[in-house]
C-alpha cells in the first residue's frame, strides 16, 4: 500500500477541508527530514555518523519532488537551518525546524518531537527543557509553536512504553506523525489505531537521511509559512506518498555509514589507518545484515507489546 490517499481521495480531502474554513491553497511539505547536520549514533559499534545530504541538496531535491514548503529537522540542532539561510539567502517557502529529544522524567524514556518555526532562543530554551517532557511540552505550548509528536512506537531505549505514558502523550500532544516514511507499516499503523477518536491532526514525512526527501509529506493549505502551520494545527491536514519499510530504514542506515566511514578513510593520515578503515568497512558490509535482521525481529515484538497496551 503505497499511500493513504487509498482510502480518502485528494479532492475529497481538499474540499471538505475548505468548508470547515482552511486558508489558502493545497500544498505540500515534508514535515521530517535531516541533514548532515543531524549527528547519529548506532549502539554497536557506538559509531557516530550523519545523514548524506546538506542542506541546500535537501531543499532541492524536496523542490524537485513537488515540495510546495521546505523544511530541516536534524536532531537537537538548527544548526542546518541556519547554513541553507546562510548559503541561500532568505527562502519565503523555507521554515526551520528542529527534531527534539525529549525525556519522560520518571524513568528517563527518550522520545522525539519535531518542533517548528522556531528561532535561535526558542531553540536553546527548548534544550535546556527536553529533559522533562511536561516542561518541554509547557513552553512550547506557551511558544506558540507548533510541536509534533514522531514515530509513536519508537524510543532510544527500545522498549514498550506503558498504557499511561502513551494515553499521557495522547493528553500532552495534539499533532502526531501517523504516517513515517521510513518506520514499517505496522509501526504507522498503531499510531493511526492509537489517535483514532482523540480528534488528533495527523501528519506525514520522509524522515529521510539519504535520498528520499518529499517522498512522503503532508497535504495541507496555506500561501504562507504561517499560513500552513496554522492549517496544520487545525487538522486540515492528510498525510500522503510512501510507507517505510524495514528494508528503507536498512538502506537509510547503511549508505550513511558507509559515507562516513569513507570520509575516515578520506582522513587517515597513513597508510595503516586507511588499511584499517577499510577493513571495518568490510566488516560492516559482512555483519550489517544480520544485524538488521535482528533489529527488524525486535522492532516486530515491540510491536505486539505496544498493542497489548494501547488504552481501550
Amino acid at each position: 500500500m503505497d499511500s493513504l490517499l487509498a482510502t480518502i481521495p485528494d479532492q475529497e480531502f481538499i474540499r471538505g477541508a475548505a468548508a470547515r474554513g482552511a486558508v489558502g491553497p493545497p500544498v505540500r511539505v515534508d514535515m521530517h527530514c535531516h541533514s548532515c547536520f543531524s549527528v547519529e549514533r548506532i549502539r554497536f559499534p557506538r559509531m557516530i555518523f550523519h545523514p548524506l545530504l546538506e542542506p541546500e541538496e535537501s531543499y532541492d531535491l524536496a523542490m524537485a519532488r513537488g515540495m510546495d514548503f521546505v523544511t530541516l529537522t536534524d536532531h537537537d540542532t538548527i544548526d542546518g537551518c541556519k547554513a541553507l539561510v546562510d548559503r541561500r539567502g532568505a527562502l519565503p517557502n523555507f521554515f526551520f525546524g528542529e527534531e527534539v529529544s525529549v525525556r519522560f522524567p520518571e524513568d528517563g524514556t527518550l522520545i522525539h518531537v519535531n518542533v517548528y518555526d522556531l528561532n535561535e532562543h526558542q531553540h536553546n530554551e527548548i534544550q535546556r527543557l527536553r529533559d522533562n517532557l511536561y516542561d518541554f511540552v509547557d513552553y512550547v505550548s506557551r511558544a506558540g509553536l507548533l510541536f509534533v509528536l514522531n514515530h509513536m512506537t519508537w524510543n532510544a531505549q527500545h522498549r514498550v512504553l506503558t498504557g499511561r505514558q502513551i494515553e499521557t502523550m495522547l493528553g500532552l500532544f495534539p499533532v502526531f506523525e501517523a504516517l513515517n516514511g521510513t518506520r514499517s507499516y505496522a509501526h504507522n499503523a498503531f499510531t493511526l489505531r492509537a489517535t483514532a477518536g482523540h480528534g488528533k491532526a495527523l501528519v506525514a514525512g520522509s524522515d529521510s537521511h539519504t535520498h528520499r526527501v518529499g517522498t512522503t509529506w503532508t497535504l495541507s493549505f496555506g500561501t504562507t509559512v504561517r499560513e500552513l502551520l496554522s492549517n496544520v494545527r487545525s487538522g486540515a491536514t492528510l498525510p500522503c506518498g510512501e510507507w517505510g519499510t524495514a528494508e528503507k530504514l536498512r538502506e537509510d542506515v547503511w549508505l550513511s555509514i558507509q559515507k562516513n566511514v569513507e570520509r575516515r578513510v578520506n582522513a587517515a593520515s597513513s597508510a595503516w589507518g586507511r588499511f584499517w578503515m577499510r577493513r571495518l568497512r568490510q566488516f560492516g558490509r559482512a555483519v550489517y545484515p544480520a544485524a538488521c535482521l535482528g533489529y527488524t525481529a525486535r522492532q516486530n515484538s515491540l510491536i505486539r507489546g505496544f498493542a497489548r497496551e494501547l488504552p481501550a
